[in-house]
């Protein structure tokens, strides 16, 4: 899952530095972590009661280091932790410790210790924040000596990539890297630490390009892109904003409750394809594979009413899925279960009840629907509107054959019937069929 490092794990990389990992700071944060359950249930903790857990603990090190020397280290450790606000550090106790906040940062930086591109990425990030945007290689070999990063170089030119992708105005000639933002940029900040926290995370200039492969088969609001993407929506929000100013993408529509809903712009592409060879390729994939896969013949003239070129994409992806194998283990278990979960849904709104007066022989239905029956699978929604239709056809022919047993007025209120219940379903789905026969 990939949120974002917060606040409290941005403001902890700049008070303390990468050399953290290799000194007491760590060892610090995993005795916090892991052998303070007994006192976790207090609102403040006494230092000395403190004091007297570390030298049992496993998670330092049991060197020569006298209890005086270990109290000095350790008060200065709180006192860089304070600044972080994870704590708040007075003379003879802390309190208001945010204990949720400490063990995440000291999984971070366990995380940061098995990498050498995280440490780099610290290394400038700690740098930046602290005001400066000129940072020769120098520097960070000096700041990262202790982990002796052989391929420095190699290292920053990868970030330097990657983040250029996003945004970042950065140049490294092999002897500085230069940052040509103001600093305390928040973003550059984000670019340039965002991707500590997870070894396979998006990088922004990643996310920015999942996004638009999302929305180039649709419209999404931020809120849905978060859902599907799995990322804070405040992350979207920032992503979605640089490339409305990119003009990369368009705002299409809006829905309940002011909710916008962002799509591809067809009239700057951000995949370098012109509107009409974008509509063209798509039609072609979509005609040649329903005469190939159903012997079905479509013109362009069948697309008139297809609007958009994101609406084509989508039809487009559809069709390649329905080509996907349907017969392995697998599959046939999932399309099994799905079918039996959402019938499941359908089956709730539906309920048998007395027979009608009118009609003593023909149960009638009385539907329950709820606003979030709307929420199955669009394809799931067609399958049943088409169901609802055929069963009205085959209600019909069953009623002609049967005509010489039944009255022509009878038949009449009963095809009339089942043709007002079946549009009275299809309606919650906002698929209302009144136009049927």
């Amino acid at each position: 899952m990939c949120m974002g490092l917060s606040n409290s794990i941005l403001l902890g990389l700049k008070i303390f530095p990468p050399s953290s990992i290799n000194n007491k700071t760590l060892e610090f944060f995993e005795f916090l972590k892991y052998e303070t359950k007994s006192f976790r249930t207090y609102d403040i903790l006494s230092k000395d009661n403190m004091l007297d857990a570390i030298p049992k603990s496993i998670k330092i090190r049991q060197t020569r280091t006298t209890k005086s020397q270990t109290k000095k280290l350790f008060e200065e450790f709180l006192k860089s932790l304070d600044k972080t606000l994870m704590i708040k550090n007075s003379e003879d106790d802390v309190s208001e410790i945010k204990w949720d906040e400490i063990d995440d940062f000291c999984s971070l930086l366990r995380l940061i210790e098995r990498s050498d591109e995280r440490k780099v990425r610290w290394a400038l990030y700690h740098q930046y924040i602290s005001g400066n945007l000129k940072i020769s290689i120098d520097k960070l070999s000096g700041v990262l000596k202790e982990f002796k990063i052989k391929n420095l170089k190699k290292i920053l030119n990868k970030i330097l990539k990657t983040e250029k992708l996003s945004g970042l105005d950065a140049e490294f000639d092999g002897i500085i890297f230069t940052i040509n933002h103001q600093p305390g940029d928040k973003l550059i900040s984000r670019y340039l630490a965002d991707a500590i926290e997870e070894p396979s995370r998006r990088s922004p200039g990643e996310l920015e390009k999942e996004i638009l492969s999302l929305i180039d088969e649709g419209s999404y609001s931020n809120q849905e892109i978060s859902q599907a993407l799995i990322i804070d929506e405040g992350l979207v929000s920032r992503v979605i904003s640089k490339l409305r100013d990119q003009e990369k993408i368009v705002l299409s529509s809006f829905g309940q409750r002011g909710r916008r809903y962002f799509t591809t712009n067809c009239d700057n592409c951000p995949f370098g394809t012109t509107k009409s060879s974008c509509r063209k390729e798509a039609l072609s994939f979509i005609i040649s594979a329903f005469i190939n896969d159903f012997d079905v013949n479509l013109t362009v003239n069948d697309f008139d009413s297809v609007e958009t070129n994101q609406a084509l994409l989508k039809i487009k992806r559809i069709i390649m899925m329905a080509r996907k194998e349907k017969n392995t283990k697998l599959e046939r278990n999932l399309s099994e279960n799905l079918d039996d979960i959402l019938s499941k849904v359908v089956d709730k709104f539906i309920e048998i009840q007395v027979s009608d007066k009118k009609f003593p022989n023909i149960p009638k239905i009385n539907l329950k629907v709820h606003s979030n029956i709307s929420n199955l699978p669009l394809l799931y929604q067609l399958g049943l509107r088409k169901g609802a239709q055929g069963g009205i056809h085959l209600m019909d022919k069953i009623l002609h054959q049967a005509s010489k047993s039944i009255k022509k007025e009878d038949r009449v209120k009963i095809k009339k019937h089942s043709l007002i219940e079946a549009n009275n379903y299809l309606q919650y789905l906002g698929l209302d069929q009144s136009d049927s026969n």
